[in-house]
């Protein structure tokens, strides 16, 4: 789901830089190597499951066999980071820089880690660390011009920035088109992320559709613009492009959870019943369906008992990162009386 969330220091710009690529939240991230592992991780983090993913990388890199696989750590750090840990993930991020030097995603990484650091830090001791920032960058773009989420690394910068120090809405737009070179689909949601956060909504909405129409077969952009027309409450236009999208990946609780929760906007709550009982048996850790559910339900004024039971489901599990705190669950559980 998307960042948000105000920064330790109030008024301080690099302080609100967002994490590189959950721009990706809504979208996923794309592996920066073929290992398996990484691979793996790197699907749970697009399908919302990043529960999942940190299990999966603690166990790889417990093993000694990876004690030297700079990649493995780097993406190891990369989660960790989504989560908070950012000692663990600037340890992490750093060690796979000193192992191989020459590791793009590792450097990306890096920077991802300093980055959300410098979220915490105050105006004036963020902008100190923006040249270590920036020097991570730029050698993770040199060292593979074709990783993608570098590109997103800067849009995030741009955006944050003012124009002295390097930023602008115009730098990050051509930060998009560059990795629409490098993967189309991401670079319209890209774009439709830039125009979001400048007060664009129509401009967003036409890069979402542009993904959807051009790539019908990418469950992402199909998914993106399905959840759009989901936030602007216009159910029905939403509800084909949210089914198709979990028709072709089931596996994503992100899908599954606006699927859902739309058709109970819909009024079509057996079919919502089915979807939530599928996921169960796929992903029981992931639980953004039941909140979404629970909350249509309580909006539209239908099956309190059941919005009860599914929040009582959310709370009894910890909620992914970027997913409702706990305290918003309970707050929503008083609603319903």
């Amino acid at each position: 789901m998307r960042q948000s969330g105000k920064s330790a220091a109030a008024g301080g710009r690099l302080g609100k830089v967002l994490i590189v690529g959950l721009c990706l939240v809504s979208w996923g991230v794309a592996a920066p190597g073929p290992e398996p592992v990484i691979q793996k991780a790197a699907n749970y983090i697009e399908w919302g499951r990043l529960k999942e993913a940190r299990s999966l990388l603690a166990s790889a890199v417990a093993q000694p066999a990876n004690a030297g696989n700079a990649p493995l750590l780097a993406y190891y750090g990369h989660v960790l980071a989504s989560f908070g840990d950012l000692r663990q993930s600037l340890k992490m991020t750093k060690r796979s820089v000193k192992l191989d030097p020459k590791c793009a995603s590792c450097r990306l990484y890096l920077f991802e880690s300093m980055a959300k650091r410098a979220k915490r830090m105050n105006e004036f001791h963020a902008m100190l660390q923006l040249p270590k920032m920036k020097k991570q960058l730029k050698t993770a773009e040199q060292l593979n011009p074709n990783l993608g989420d570098v590109q997103w690394g800067w849009i995030d910068l741009d955006l944050v920035l003012p124009r002295a120090a390097g930023g602008g809405t115009q730098k990050a737009i051509a930060h998009a088109q560059r990795l629409r070179q490098l993967d189309p689909v991401d670079g319209r949601l890209a774009l439709a992320s830039i125009y979001n956060k400048t007060g664009e909504p129509g401009q967003a909405l036409a890069e979402f559709r542009a993904a959807a129409r051009n790539h019908p077969q990418d469950p992402r952009g199909v998914f993106a613009l399905g959840q759009a027309l989901f936030e602007r409450r216009q159910y029905a236009a939403a509800a084909p492009y949210l089914a198709r999208a979990l028709e072709m990946n089931a596996r994503s609780a992100l899908y599954t959870a606006y699927r859902a929760a739309d058709l109970v906007y819909l009024n079509h709550l057996e079919q919502a019943r089915g979807v939530i009982g599928a996921a169960r048996a796929l992903f029981p850790d992931s639980r953004l369906a039941d909140y979404l559910v629970a909350q249509a339900l309580q909006v539209t004024g239908q099956d309190f008992t059941w919005a009860r039971q599914l929040l009582a489901s959310y709370l009894s599990v910890p909620p992914e990162p970027r997913q409702p705190t706990a305290q918003e669950a309970r707050s929503l559980l008083a609603k319903l009386g």
